[in-house]
């Protein structure tokens, strides 16, 4: 019982990465061209849509990029973000999630949520890769700008392995924590004199 406690987390990490792998139509790239865009813009757009659909992730990326480059909307960023994730390209997809963030004006709570969380996941796929492996495509492709120093010069910490194995043992513990404290029972102490069941 405390065991299933403890992977009830992982379990919802599990199940939110298989939804977006199952109906990836739910979870592909959304740009939705505006009502101004040329119909170019707008079949390029679906051909992007519909290479992620059918897992072509680096074909629907170029497509993307371009159209970022030529339309600056910040929905590409979530679609760019989106490609590097299915690609297994943390630094890229981070780089475009936080861009994406910063640059979209009617982010939604649920919506920050979602990409936050795929945040938090390419961070987890980052320690796992082997340094030359972690960042996939240059962050250049994205055309982002990324702070990864601190204002003296040296790397952020945040860039830092050992911070986030910090914060996952913070995290842990935590957890670990919590399940404990609620696992016990669940009724009030009996007070001193009193007969209880």
């Amino acid at each position: 019982m405390r065991t299933a406690s403890i992977f009830r987390p992982r379990i919802v990490v599990v199940l939110a990465t298989m939804a977006a792998l199952v109906s990836p139509a739910e979870a592909a790239p959304d740009a939705q061209p505006s009502p101004g865009v040329s119909s170019t813009l707008a079949s390029r757009d679906q051909q992007a849509r519909d290479l992620f659909r059918a897992r072509r992730y680096a074909d629907a990326l170029a497509i993307y990029l371009r159209l970022r480059a030529e339309t600056h909307h910040p929905t590409y960023l979530r679609n760019i973000g989106r490609c590097h994730q299915m690609m297994r390209e943390p630094g890229p997809a981070i780089a475009a999630f936080e861009s994406y963030l910063r640059e979209a004006r009617d982010v939604d709570a649920a919506e920050r949520a979602e990409i936050e969380g795929y945040i938090a996941e390419m961070r987890r796929l980052e320690l796992t890769l082997p340094p030359e492996s972690s960042g996939g495509a240059p962050a250049a492709t994205v055309t982002v700008a990324t702070a990864k120093t601190s204002p003296g010069g040296e790397p952020s910490i945040v860039r830092k392995w050992w911070f986030w194995a910090g914060v996952a043992a913070l995290v842990t513990a935590t957890t670990i924590i919590v399940v404990a404290a609620s696992s016990g029972e669940d009724r009030l102490p009996c007070p001193s004199g009193a007969v209880c069941p």
